[in-house]
Formats: structure tokens, C-alpha cells, sequence
């Protein structure tokens, strides 16, 4: 199964120390060099970057048709050129790869990506398919998860929660 992601969902479950979760359920992941570049950045969280410095195997950075698409430059009707670097490449990348998933967090990135056909889901949705197969404990994932910048909702959460009671 191939599947790409973008920076946020590795960055939370690196935090949170759920990430070896993904190799488990997915397999490979892929990851564009924006991507790879945004987890080592010297303003992210230690533990992100220490993460990245040593890749696990099961995680590939691939690169994507971004340079060619770079040199003719943006299009003013493509909402993808509207996103940051890293979300444009994991999109680009997951179709390119005919990913069967794209991790993505941010909410234009993944409207741009189902626009484009691409199957998304976030953080959350990781964490439910982990907790389905019995590889986390959400309420401490969830708890955990609390602790961190993510940006979700109170009925996210709950509807999280609630599927695992």
C-alpha cells in the first residue's frame, strides 16, 4: 500500500510516540524532500528532528515532480500553488504515486487533495485505525495528543473517544 504524508501527522505521532503505529499500518510511507525538510527544521521539536535525523527504514523520501513543476511555475487557477511547499510535494507526490492515502492535518491541503481525487486522513484518523487494530490506547493518545499544538476540534476528539469506549 503506498502511502505519502505530509509533516503534521508524522511531527504529532513522533510527539506523541505513537509513530512506529504507521509502519504497522501502512507499511512504507513516503514523504517528499519538503517534507523530509520541515520535520528537521531547527525551530520544530527536538524529538521531530531527532526522529528525522535517523529515519526509520520504513520511511522513504521520494522525490516528486515539484522541480519540473517549479520551473514553469505556479498556475493562478490550481488552488495547489495556494499551499506551502510541503503539502503541494505530498499531494503531488501521493498522486504520482497513486498513493492509496495522503496523512494531511491542515484543512486546505486536504480539501485540495480530495479535490484532486486524492483519499485523505489526518492525525485522528491514524490513531482510530491504530485503536481499531489494538496498536494504541486512545485515551492516552488522546490525552497525549491534547498536550500538543494540533488544531482539532472538541467533537473530533470526542468522536475519537467514542469509537473506542
Amino acid at each position: 500500500m503506498a502511502v505519502v504524508s505530509d509533516t503534521s501527522p508524522l511531527s504529532y505521532l513522533v510527539l506523541i510516540g505513537k509513530i512506529d503505529a504507521l509502519h504497522v499500518l501502512y507499511g512504507e510511507i513516503l514523504i517528499p524532500p519538503a517534507v523530509a525538510a520541515e520535520l528537521s527544521h531547527p525551530d520544530g521539536p527536538d524529538s521531530t528532528r531527532q526522529w528525522i535525523e535517523e529515519p526509520p527504514d520504513w520511511l522513504r523520501v521520494a522525490e516528486g515532480p515539484e522541480e519540473a513543476a517549479r520551473e514553469v511555475g505556479p498556475s493562478p487557477t490550481d488552488t495547489l500553488w495556494s499551499l506551502d511547499l510541503g503539502e503541494r510535494q505530498a499531494i503531488w507526490l501521493a498522486e504520482e504515486a497513486g498513493a492509496e492515502a495522503l496523512l494531511i492535518d491542515e484543512r486546505d491541503g486536504r480539501q485540495v487533495a480530495k479535490q484532486r481525487g486524492v483519499p485523505v486522513t489526518g492525525t485522528i484518523g491514524v490513531l482510530d485505525e491504530a485503536a481499531s487494530e489494538g496498536l494504541v490506547d486512545v485515551r492516552q493518545a488522546d490525552d497525549r495528543l491534547r498536550e500538543t499544538s494540533l488544531r482539532a476540534s472538541e467533537e473530533l476528539y470526542q468522536w475519537l473517544l467514542s469509537r473506542h469506549e
